[in-house]
């Protein structure tokens, strides 16, 4: 096991100590088809892992890319399950405890030395 592996762990739990279960949620659109008007092919991934939600610091909030509404979402690079949680990206939706769904907007941050994810910093918009 490598040291920043040992990090994921260690930030895994401290996020499970003091944060709660959250839903990623990543939607691939399908193809639209002219001929018929539809689109198909869609598929949702879903993953569950665990984060802590918290206000964004005033001095942070510019009111453009980020605002007040807004929330920050530290995640474990994680799953529920112990493995590696796929990076999330912009559009993908975060359903908390209490059921609220987010979107995933800028800026979104890996914290990765050295290559691997340890936490992602990530904006929430409802």
């Amino acid at each position: 096991m490598t040291f920043y592996s040992k990090m994921q762990k260690t930030g895994d739990k401290l996020l499970v100590g003091k944060g709660q279960a959250v839903t990623l949620t990543h939607t691939v659109p399908g193809t639209y088809d002219p001929a018929t008007g539809l689109v198909s092919g869609a598929t949702t991934t879903v993953q569950n892992g665990t984060g802590a939600i918290i206000d964004w610091d005033t001095r942070q909030v510019d009111g453009e890319l980020i605002k007040i509404s807004d929330k920050l979402l530290l995640l474990s690079p994680l799953t529920t399950a112990g493995v590696v949680l796929t990076a999330p990206v912009l559009g993908d939706t975060i359903t908390d405890a209490a059921g609220v769904v987010y979107t995933l907007v800028n800026p979104l941050k890996t914290v990765s030395p050295a290559g691997t994810a340890v936490l992602y910093k990530c904006n929430l918009r409802a």
